[in-house]
């Protein structure tokens, strides 16, 4: 074999592996992993698992079936709790404080 056809025969095998790495990243943005989901929403993974596992605020999938194992999260879901979390206005954590301008007599 000479230089030319295995340098042809390289060139078509590295075009054939960027095609499938491209049409991989398009598959994989449908569905996050638990780190993945927590850095695209903005949180640390310990408290995006509790928002989800815990309070039940965004959907996911457990592909095991089981209570414990891996997390699966999609884009969208996780794009309308996104949403919706923007749409709310703050709620002041912890009680409500009496008002400052207290008259005594």
């Amino acid at each position: 074999m000479d230089i030319e056809t295995r340098l042809a025969a390289i060139e078509e095998k590295q075009n054939r592996i960027l095609d499938l790495l491209a049409s991989q990243e398009v598959t994989t943005g449908k569905t996050m992993t638990l780190k993945e989901a927590a850095k695209y929403a903005g949180y640390s993974p310990d408290h995006f698992r509790r928002l989800a596992v815990e309070q039940h605020l965004i959907p996911f999938v457990r592909p095991s079936g089981q209570q414990k194992g891996k997390i699966l999260f999609r884009k969208t879901d996780l794009d309308r709790f996104l949403g919706e979390a923007k749409d709310e206005p703050p709620k002041q954590a912890g009680r409500r404080r009496k008002p400052r301008n207290i008259q005594i007599w």
